[in-house]
């Protein structure tokens, strides 16, 4: 037992020692820190110190009080005081490196984000440090004055991040677009007086759009739900995670993304719901048998747009090429009704009938009974004068191209027996 407390005293006089010796280190660090900033600061106002000492100095200086603060050792009441020196040290460096930018010249856009970091955080521990004294000789205006500097700065990170950008440094943008986005909960001691000059969802698009140059789809993902809204440029934004999807190799992910965003907003995609209309008729030819991808998603569509021009041509589309052609005829329709000068619809709504006319025609032959052949001859005859109308709408839609209808329609008349309008449809040809 003797043993062990002797041996606890000993550790207890080191540990002693070595605080005492690392707070004596920490006083020598902040006392030349200390110097050098006088020094700078009285030359900058002399307007006698060149650029490059201002940069010198003040990273020997900041290196110098960085280690004071992280060693813990320094007097709880000069702490202030040290965040102080190292904001003082962080500021003419970085008003320097601000001019550049404003006046589009070269400098180093990796100091700038660090040492901006440096600055603010600086801020913040004197801010957080600093003893508050009120009065004519207090330091309460001084302080209000550090917070509203720290408050402003945010703004500076969206800067760092474009500059980043630029320099296609991408991690280190996307991480300043995040550290902008959330500037006031980074730095709670001035939350109520944090004012950036681009709302939120605007950085969170500039930040969308970094991750996508940079193809960090993940982090690309993470914006998506609040660049989405910034009005200004959700198209851009869909788009570019739509193509991400490719660029990724993921169809499927395309797909599902582009289903939940039409089925959402029909009228607002009408391109995209055209686009995946034929990305299903093309897995449902690849994939065969009884694959069903189409209906179900245009019938979605229309229930969540009942007049969506694009699922009902789509439906259309879907039936007619594989003979449905009542269900065929009656989505062209219902096209016509939403669009009454859309010539596709009209002339789709022509061809159902001319088609399953053509297809009684075809069965006439092999009708042994003359009668029931003779009944599906005079059907086929009539189907051929129910297109009529239809074609005649498709004309008039387009009357400066009869080579869209003329044919069919003449057709049509042969077989009615309008053999004067047949002949005009021959002259048009």
């Amino acid at each position: 037992m003797a043993l062990l407390l002797s041996v606890g005293t000993i550790m207890g006089q080191q540990d002693k020692a070595a605080l005492k010796l690392a707070q004596k280190e920490a006083k020598a660090q902040m006392t030349e820190a200390q110097k050098i900033d006088e020094a700078i600061t009285a030359k900058i106002n002399d307007k006698t110190a060149t650029e490059e000492e201002i940069m010198a100095e003040c990273k020997k200086g900041q290196a110098l009080i960085r280690k004071a603060i992280k060693s813990g050792a320094l007097a709880e009441n000069k702490v202030g005081e040290a965040y102080k020196i190292s904001a003082d040290f962080a500021l003419q460096p970085h008003n320097k490196l601000l001019a550049h930018a404003v006046n589009k010249e070269p400098f180093d856009t990796a100091f700038f984000y660090s040492n901006l970091k440096t600055m603010t955080d600086a801020l913040q521990g004197e801010i957080k440090y600093t003893k508050v004294t009120k009065g004519e000789t207090g330091n309460e205006k001084y302080l209000k004055s550090k917070a509203s500097t720290l408050a402003q700065c945010g703004d500076y990170y969206i800067y760092a991040a474009q500059f980043n950008s630029e320099c296609k440094q991408y991690e280190k943008a996307l991480e300043a677009y995040d550290f902008a986005m959330n500037y006031a909960k980074k730095y709670p001691e001035v939350a109520d007086q944090v004012q950036l000059r681009v709302p939120n969802e605007q950085i969170a698009y500039y930040a969308f759009l970094t991750a996508y140059e940079g193809k960090l789809f993940d982090k690309m993902d993470a914006f998506y739900d609040q660049a989405i809204q910034f009005e200004q440029g959700a198209v851009g934004v869909k788009q570019r995670k739509a193509v991400s999807y490719i660029e990724r190799g993921d169809s499927t992910g395309w797909a599902k993304y582009v289903h939940e965003m039409t089925v959402k907003e029909p009228q607002a995609n009408e391109d995209f719901i055209s686009m995946l209309i034929g990305y299903y008729l093309d897995r449902e030819e690849k994939l065969g048998g009884d694959a069903n991808l189409l209906i179900p998603y245009v019938d979605e569509l229309i229930a969540a747009d009942p007049n969506n021009l694009m699922a009902y041509y789509g439906k259309g589309y879907k039936y007619f090429k594989t003979e449905k052609y009542d269900d065929a005829f009656n989505a062209y329709l219902k096209c016509t009704e939403i669009k009454n000068d859309y010539f596709d619809a009209w002339f789709q709504c022509g061809l159902c009938k001319y088609r399953q006319a053509l297809g009684l025609n075809a069965k006439v032959s092999s009708i042994k009974n003359q009668t029931e052949a003779k009944k599906t001859k005079e059907d086929a005859k009539n189907l051929f004068g129910e297109a009529i109308p239809y074609f005649e709408k498709a004309r008039d839609c387009a009357p400066d191209e009869p080579v869209k209808w003329a044919i069919l329609l003449r057709d049509c008349y042969d077989v009615t027996g309008q053999k004067d309008k047949a002949a005009e449809m021959d002259k048009l040809l």
